[in-house]
């Protein structure tokens, strides 16, 4: 913002000193309404904007809110399927891992339900489906497909169904048919994303049964994407038709969206053009250690009777922004810079006293920081990053003359390691700044609903930017305190020194086994067979150890990833599908598995920006064996036919000949078996070519058999 210089005549009304307040920062209203709200719910952020006389006894307590440690957030926990008489409503925002509340479970024969609560509605797309801790894929019809839990029937010994919590949900038809005495229309578990997870006993003597339950039923959990938020850059969105938002993991974005779940305010409590500017500064790419990301991203757990400043400070912390308000009472929320533009200054000339105090003393100032985030690499747990090394984050000097003085910093909403770095070196640097407090007569009242400021301090002859807390005034002496804390000097952030690595992949819960994992996919091709129709196909490889390979796809919606799919293998070397997948964004990954189920970990993923037919000349078709065709009644030798194969990725159709038969045209895909049969008089000669979508032939295969 403009800097302001208090350059005022004697004569200036309070009233034009008052003017130039353009935004209340969080300290003053928000950290009020965050804290009163929770106790008085009658008594509304918006009461306070509107009401603009709050007493000096109150801003002090703002101010000192600032600095009170706010109760933890654990989003690992839950991953877990829980069971509790009095639950809390779960909400989510961005993408996270759910379990949830079991909210009934039952028998019924052979059959088990569960019934889990996920959270609060809207789920938006689920991405991964997680049983008993490892990956599943989930058909279409519900049925879980990956071993050990599909049939060779096709069927499953585990169906899982979801709903998303859009309102319009009715009583699970299963359930009704299940246990018609107990379960009615009227349970229809409206508002909340659902899971209904079947899970089916072979026998309590089949020894499948432990196999598959020998701990009880597996819990279910899904990593997906929760929430929508209004976009005001968005032209298709309505701010007052939720229908019409959209899911974004947009730091300011979802932290409005998270105030917003708040039942005192609505959309009209907030500056929107204010927010689609700094939902512009929060999209903007910032160097990583590994390459760029957007500057500020949202992902979260939180419960509904959580008190509602504690959970709105963490969702700020987490993304690196702050509460505001303009002079009309509207609300938004900026991004904190590491060197804020100052609002306003206050020259030596305009204060009556100055005090300073050099940081917090050195016995009690934090020397090193730890820091946990909302991590995805550690499968959507609060993890840890390692600091070692990293020299913002620890005084080494201190250290060894005071001992460890832990600052321990948790982002239970930020799913981005480097962001999480980036914002706690901020919090860090300003929890061992200096901070002070200046003195002025009521010109002082200008800082009101500013944030940062010019100070100059006239002993030192130089003139520090700070962050101001609200200004305290004594009517009786006709003064104005402001606290402040002197803003860091933070240098430009330099990922490559500045920045430690993420955690590693942590792999997903496999049963223990010494199967070699497959090689990634070596990419994804279409193709198209003569009747118009199209294939997608991944060639797989290092796929050689258990009994069999489970392959799967996933497409995107712009850059959000669906729900992974399965495949059709064909032996260990490819996978098929069918449909139009041209022009598509695919990832593909593969695992083996052995006769008992278990399975090893997946291969890294493969990801194809844009899949496209590949017309490459096919290699040669292969003869197999050839024998005599008989007479099924007669028992006389009426032919000789030759099996042919083509393994080649991109074969569409082959095209055999033999001697003394017509020729056959067949559409073919790496793994089938196709069959001429000739005439009876020897020798018999048989050719084969393959072809790919476009015609492209291979070279021809002949051979001569002569008994």
């Amino acid at each position: 913002m403009k800097l302001l210089k208090l350059a005022f005549a004697a004569s200036a009304s309070l009233l034009a000193l008052t003017a130039c307040a353009h935004a209340e920062p969080v300290s003053i209203g928000f950290a009020l309404w965050a804290t009163i709200g929770a106790v008085l719910p009658s008594v509304s952020f918006a009461t306070f904007v509107a009401i603009g006389s709050i007493l000096p006894a109150a801003l002090a307590i703002g101010a000192q809110l600032l600095f009170t440690p706010h109760p933890k957030i654990d989003p690992g926990k839950y991953k877990d399927t829980f069971q509790e008489q009095d639950s809390s409503e779960i909400n989510a925002i961005g993408r996270v891992e759910l379990g949830g509340l079991r909210a009934f479970g039952n028998t019924n024969g052979a059959n088990r339900y569960r019934l889990v609560c996920a959270a609060k509605g809207p789920l938006v797309a689920i991405e991964e489906y997680m049983l008993g801790g490892r990956a599943v894929i989930v058909d279409s019809n519900g049925n879980v497909s990956s071993p050990p839990y599909s049939k060779k029937d096709g069927s499953s010994w585990v169906v899982w169904r979801t709903k998303v919590g859009d309102g319009t949900e009715t009583a699970w038809t299963e359930l009704l048919s299940a246990f018609p005495a107990i379960w009615t229309a009227d349970h229809r578990v409206r508002g909340i994303a659902q899971s209904l997870i079947k899970y089916v006993s072979p026998g309590f003597t089949n020894k499948l049964f432990v196999k598959l339950y020998q701990q009880g039923e597996p819990a279910g959990s899904i990593i997906a994407r929760f929430n929508t938020c209004y976009d005001p850059r968005d032209e298709t969105q309505d701010k007052d038709d939720p229908s019409t938002w959209k899911w974004s993991d947009n730091g300011i974005l979802g932290a409005t969206r998270v105030m917003l779940t708040y039942p005192d305010l609505t959309v009209d409590n907030f500056d929107w053009d204010m927010i689609a500017a700094e939902a512009d500064r929060a999209d903007a790419d910032v160097a990583t250690k590994i390459g760029t990301e957007k500057r500020s991203r949202i992902s979260g757990v939180w419960e509904s009777e959580s008190k509602r400043g504690d959970t709105m400070q963490q969702v700020l912390d987490s993304i690196g922004g702050e509460v505001v308000t303009t002079d009309e009472g509207l609300i938004y929320i900026r991004l904190i810079d590491d060197a804020p533009e100052a609002e306003i200054e206050f020259e030596a000339v305009h204060q009556t006293e100055f005090n300073w105090k050099s940081g917090p003393d050195a016995i009690e100032r934090p020397n090193i920081c730890t820091l946990k985030y909302y991590s995805p690499e550690l499968n959507y747990t609060l993890g840890e990053i390692d600091l070692t090394g990293v020299s913002w984050a620890s005084n080494e000097d201190e250290i060894a003359r005071y001992g460890k003085k832990e600052m321990a910093i948790e982002l239970p909403f930020c799913p981005s390691a480097s962001q999480a770095q980036r914002i706690a070196r901020r919090l860090f640097a300003l929890a061992r700044a200096d901070s002070g407090t200046i003195k002025t007569n009521m010109v002082g009242l200008a800082a009101w609903g500013l944030t940062y400021a010019d100070i100059e301090d006239s002993d030192a002859e130089e003139t520090m930017l700070a962050k101001m807390a609200p200004p305290r005034i004594d009517d009786e002496a006709g003064e104005v305190e402001i606290p402040f804390q002197v803003w860091p000097d933070l240098p430009a952030w330099t990922p490559e020194t500045d920045e430690a690595d993420a955690p590693e992949q942590l792999p997903d819960i496999q049963y223990e086994t010494d199967m070699a994992t497959p090689n990634a996919p070596t990419g994804a091709i279409a193709v198209q067979y003569a009747g118009g129709s199209y294939e997608l196909r991944i060639p797989v490889t290092g796929a050689g150890d258990g009994t069999g390979m489970e392959a799967n796809f996933r497409t995107y919606v712009g850059t959000l990833p669906n729900a992974w799919q399965a495949m059709n293998e064909v032996d260990r070397t490819m996978a098929w599908v069918s449909g139009d997948y041209r022009s598509q964004k695919i990832d593909a990954r593969a695992r083996v598995y052995n006769s008992d189920g278990e399975t090893s970990y997946f291969s890294d993923v493969a990801s194809v920006a844009s899949v496209a037919v590949d017309n490459s000349a096919p290699a040669a078709p292969v003869f197999g064996t050839v024998g005599g065709v008989l007479d099924g009644a007669m028992g006389t030798l009426i032919g000789y036919q030759a099996s042919v194969t083509c393994d080649a990725i991109t074969a569409v159709k082959i095209v055999m000949t033999a001697t003394g038969a017509s020729g056959k045209t067949v559409d073919h895909r790496p793994g089938q078996t196709q069959f001429i049969t000739g005439g009876i008089s020897l020798p018999i000669t048989f050719t084969a070519i393959a072809y790919s979508s476009d015609g492209t032939a291979s070279s021809t295969t002949t051979k001569v058999f002569n008994g």
